[in-house]
């Protein structure tokens, strides 16, 4: 063998060796990668105790259960308030009361929302809770694995048995739906914002005008979900029930909202207003100045036309959502949104 081919075989040699090795630091780090072999089952674990649990809690009578259709709308009602608030946790501190609740008014009334600031990135933790629950509930208020107060009693039925919707789901399983990568920074992200959403009653109030005492407000206090959660390092299960008011709500009055839109909308002004416009039916037309109110419009309203107008164009012509006309000129005629959805 010449000294050129001798120099040519060491160098394959060498080159082949490397290969080798940095095929072995991949695997290494991609085992390395991979959360500690004691946990990496554990939230798996947990739902599966879970379902164990509630199995047992229906064969000893406690209540019975039914399986639903993976859901893809949101409360009506819920959808046109204003409790998910777009921009930073922060600029709430001014729109709160002396009860420390946030003020809003209704087309039918007033309402308060009590508990932690809540934005709409906690809303779209919500709407994965929405979208991952397959179950409901039928049994007595002390009876079901979150047992519910004498509050509830005009939602029973004639077996005098109250109906909730439930989500049993790892915070993993959370993450995905929520399209995000799994990490630290959202696991905690996300585990924090279901302790705020467990925090959360909303107080609507009715306005009535009667002919012979003037007007007269009626109304009622209610929470959205009830949560308990098990979290272990970066594992954890989540029990959410959904009450029986939001329960009847997502079985009577709900929308069909359009996940796949949301997660590509850039800002949380953009969010809010597809979320409301998805509640307003095949149309729907009212002043720019009235909607900016109605979804707590975060940001310079003195450039709400192009900013609102730039929106509409994303959904109409990225999505083929909807078609909008805009008049007035914000003088002596307001600007005014025509929209309809295609």
């Amino acid at each position: 063998m010449s000294k050129n081919e001798d120099m040519l075989t060491r160098l394959a040699s060498c080159a082949e060796l490397s290969k080798k090795r940095n095929l072995m630091k991949q695997e290494i780090e991609k085992e390395a990668s991979k959360p500690n072999n004691p946990n990496r089952n554990l939230s798996i674990d947990l739902l599966s105790d879970a379902n164990n649990k509630l199995n047992r809690g229906e064969q000893l009578g406690l209540f019975n259960s039914y399986d639903i259709a993976k859901s893809k709308s949101f409360p009506t009602l819920l959808g046109r308030l204003p409790i998910f608030i777009p921009g930073p946790s922060g600029r709430q501190k001014e729109m709160i009361d002396d009860d420390l609740a946030l003020v809003f008014e209704t087309p039918f009334g007033r309402g308060r929302r009590f508990g932690p600031p809540v934005t709409c990135k906690d809303e779209e933790v919500l709407f994965a809770l929405l979208r991952l629950s397959e179950k409901r509930l039928i049994g007595r208020s002390d009876r079901l694995p979150v047992p519910l107060e004498s509050s509830n009693e005009w939602l029973l039925d004639n077996d005098q048995n109250l109906t909730v919707q439930i989500t049993m789901a790892t915070v993993g399983q959370i993450i995905e739906e929520m399209s995000l990568t799994l990490g630290g920074n959202n696991y905690k992200y996300v585990v924090d914002s279901i302790k705020r959403l467990n925090q959360i009653s909303i107080e609507l109030e009715t306005r009535k005008q009667d002919m012979y005492f003037g007007e007269s407000w009626t109304g009622g206090k209610f929470r959205i979900v009830d949560i308990q959660w098990k979290t272990y390092h970066d594992q954890g299960l989540v029990y959410c029930q959904f009450t029986p008011l939001m329960a009847k709500w997502l079985k009577e009055h709900a929308t069909y909202y359009s996940w796949d839109i949301r997660r590509q909308l850039k800002t949380d002004n953009a969010k809010a207003l597809h979320r409301f416009l998805s509640t307003q039916g095949k149309s729907y037309s009212n002043t720019l100045v009235y909607i900016a109110k109605v979804i707590e419009w975060y940001g310079n309203k003195s450039r709400l036309r192009p900013q609102m107008q730039s929106i509409l164009e994303t959904l109409r012509d990225d999505f083929s959502w909807c078609d909008f006309r805009i008049t007035g000129n914000g003088r002596k005629t307001p600007f005014t949104l025509e929209f309809w959805r295609i």
